[in-house]
């Protein structure tokens, strides 16, 4: 079945009242965070659209679907895939006073940008780390080694350049300052 990107919401042909459920296939795009790039997989995906048109007019709107993101992980850069579920709801009921009405930005006219509301609300519903498990410890700042390999990993403190000047001074047995090499 074809990818859906609009959905004439008028062609359905709904009564006040009435509800239709759709399983429609929606392309969802790609995503950079972090600097990274992360890809729901499937690209393709089925999602499940509830439809109600409200006695007064207009359409009340509930898109769900289940899919993974995959993408190196934020924390040590390894292949990872995370878990994404999107469930969002939109009104969208025009009425005589301004003050009163509820526009979706997902419908123009009689049209639903289901592609554009299924890529929003995937990104919204995407986690705030992509990590490839919740106790990774990433890599090392200083030499770049994975610390999930080795937990016992660490380098000697260097020392402190503001102190190197004290580093050439020499002292005797009874304390003295000693001049020279």
């Amino acid at each position: 079945m074809e990818p859906t990107d609009l959905i004439d919401l008028s062609g359905l042909r709904m009564s006040p009242g009435e509800g239709r459920r759709l399983d429609l296939p929606v392309v969802l795009d790609a995503v950079r965070l972090s600097e990274q790039g992360y890809a729901p997989d499937p690209e393709t995906q089925e999602v499940r659209l509830d439809i109600s048109r409200m006695l007064g007019g207009g359409y009340a709107l509930q898109l769900r679907f289940d899919t993974t993101i995959a993408g190196p992980c934020m924390r040590c850069l390894l292949p990872t895939k995370s878990e994404v579920g999107v469930d969002v709801r939109e009104l969208e009921q025009k009425k005589r006073d301004p003050e009163e009405q509820f526009d979706s930005d997902y419908v123009k006219g009689d049209e639903l940008d289901l592609h554009r509301w299924a890529n929003d609300s995937f990104v919204f519903s995407l986690p705030v780390r992509v990590l490839c498990r919740e106790d990774c410890k990433g890599l090392c700042p200083e030499c770049g080694a994975e610390l999930n390999d080795d937990p016992t990993h660490h380098h000697d403190p260097k020392p402190d350049p503001r102190m190197a000047a004290l580093a050439g001074i020499r002292f005797d047995e009874d304390g003295n300052i000693v001049q020279g090499p």
